[in-house]
């Protein structure tokens, strides 16, 4: 396993913690707060915007280093066993067949 691969496991790992977890919680109230305010000040319809364009990137990110270690784990499974084929001398697949 890459340290890429491993990193990005780490960090999918912390992400899905339970403390990060609640900080998500904590998040979507402030946001269910301020939409429901009537007569929200600039900045609140601000961090309205920030905060779900920042949802909406963690969770781009998520995917693609979930893609990331799903490609770099068939990559290597499939690495090992062209290199035990790659390794083997044909002549033993051929006198077993004889």
């Amino acid at each position: 396993m890459s340290r890429t691969t491993k990193l990005a496991f780490k960090f999918l790992r912390e992400l899905n913690s339970s403390n990060v977890q609640d900080t998500f919680e904590s998040l979507g109230t402030l946001l269910e707060y301020l939409e429901s305010k009537n007569d929200p000040e600039p900045v609140e319809v601000q961090m309205v915007d920030t905060a779900y364009q920042a949802l909406e990137k963690i969770k781009t990110l998520e995917g693609l280093i979930k893609r990331h270690i799903g490609e770099s784990n068939s990559i290597t499974k499939g690495n090992k066993l062209q290199n035990l084929y790659d390794q083997a001398p044909t002549s033993i697949g051929s006198s077993i067949l004889d």
